[in-house]
């Protein structure tokens, strides 16, 4: 069979997908309507800057992801299952449910199930980047008509819980939590937002691990100033 490479550009957000240069009408339908759904997914997503995987994403500062996000929640993964779309046979989408510690954002129960759409590419940590057991904090984006959703900046507000040998733990999100720091105390002391010392040296940072507790709080300042 022959390959093309196809982009597509939708809100500023540019994907790569090989597609059969020589389609049938069925499977060109199938592909239109794979695109019209990923469209109204990606409306949700930033402008581009930075790759992940096969979609290109902007740096979202702690700011962005906070007043973009509609639910806001820490908790470990109970279930990753792949499936199709429910409407859509030929939309991969991977349904995660997570049971609820804590809530930051959004109203949800002691358990959560979301339906994101899973964008080609290898994954090593699971479905989707989701495996049983794992503890994630998560900035999800609002649900879509079709019943999707997804990390805002996508692995940006999706953070790891990680823990040391004196039982400290940190959070780091796919991104190493580069550029998740910037200008926030700015704008946000702006807005009014008062910052404990341990945030502001958190806030000073401009990558790697931080203290979950320190970013806890810190977007607990962050969503009464922008619920």
């Amino acid at each position: 069979m022959i390959l093309g490479l196809v982009s597509r550009r939708s809100r500023g957000v540019v994907f790569h997908f090989r597609l059969p240069i020589q389609m049938n009408p069925a499977t060109r339908s199938a592909h239109r309507l794979k695109w019209t759904i990923l469209s109204a997914l990606l409306v949700l997503l930033p402008s581009p800057a930075h790759s992940q995987g096969s979609a290109t994403v902007a740096r979202a500062n702690l700011n962005y992801l906070v007043d973009n996000a509609q639910t806001i929640v820490r908790g470990n993964v109970v279930s990753a299952i792949v499936e199709p779309h429910p409407q859509f046979a030929n939309l991969p989408t991977v349904l995660v449910t997570i049971s609820v510690s804590k809530t930051f954002k959004g109203q949800v129960g002691t358990t959560f199930t979301f339906r994101q759409f899973l964008l080609e590419g290898k994954d090593t940590t699971g479905p989707g980047g989701y495996h049983k057991s794992q503890e994630l904090l998560l900035f999800l984006n609002p649900t879509s008509l079709y019943g999707l959703t997804s990390p805002v900046g996508q692995e940006q507000g999706r953070f790891r819980v990680l823990h040391d040998n004196q039982g400290n733990r940190f959070a780091l999100n796919g991104k190493g939590n580069v550029g998740l720091f910037e200008d926030v105390q700015a704008t946000s002391s702006s807005r009014g937002v008062t910052f404990s010392p341990q945030a502001r040296a958190m806030l000073a940072t401009t990558s790697g691990r931080v203290s979950l507790a320190t970013l806890e709080k810190t977007v607990q300042a962050l969503v009464v100033e922008h619920p």
